[in-house]
């Protein structure tokens, strides 16, 4: 990746800080459709990272679990660590899930698994794309599991400590 268009700008944060601002902060948009929002911390997370653009796919993904939620759901948000290598964050709610023939394409740019309601809900089918090339700037992992009518789980992994690729 050219240095020049994505830079990260690492700092230590506290994880779970960053994770409770960011779920106040979309609260109101669950009280709307009345969607429990619920995050738990199995212990305290400091790690290296762009607090923004980790702000920003926390956000997303969040916000993504409210807005193809059903009406009474719940988002669950996690975080662990292994207090060595890694920390793990993970989303998981009661949506609408994702059909098993677009899972493999939902992190491709412009996607959007239903074109139909795009309308109604907005976006440009950039967000999850943008999601994982920040994961991956961070040199970590996402994963997704889905269900249609059951809900999705967005899992990720990425190092407490951030090491510059060496080139």
């Amino acid at each position: 990746m050219d240095k020049s268009v994505a830079t990260l700008n690492i700092t230590s944060v506290n994880m779970n800080d960053l994770l409770e601002m960011t779920i106040k902060r979309v609260k109101p948009l669950a009280q709307k459709k009345n969607i429990e929002l619920l995050f738990e911390s199995f212990r305290p997370v400091v790690a290296q990272i762009d607090e923004v653009k980790m702000t920003q796919v926390i956000s997303n993904l969040v916000e993504n679990s409210i807005k193809y939620n059903v009406e009474d759901g719940w988002v669950h948000v996690s975080l662990n660590a292994d207090y060595q290598y890694f920390y793990m964050i993970s989303i998981k709610d009661t949506g609408m899930g994702i059909s098993k023939e677009d899972l493999p394409k939902i992190f491709e740019r412009f996607y959007r698994v239903d074109k139909a309601r795009s309308r109604e809900t907005g976006g440009t089918g950039l967000g999850l794309a943008i999601v994982r090339n920040i994961i991956l700037m961070h040199h970590g992992t996402i994963k997704v599991h889905s269900e249609e009518n059951i809900g999705t789980t967005f899992t990720m992994r990425i190092p407490l400590n951030y090491v510059e690729n060496q080139q």
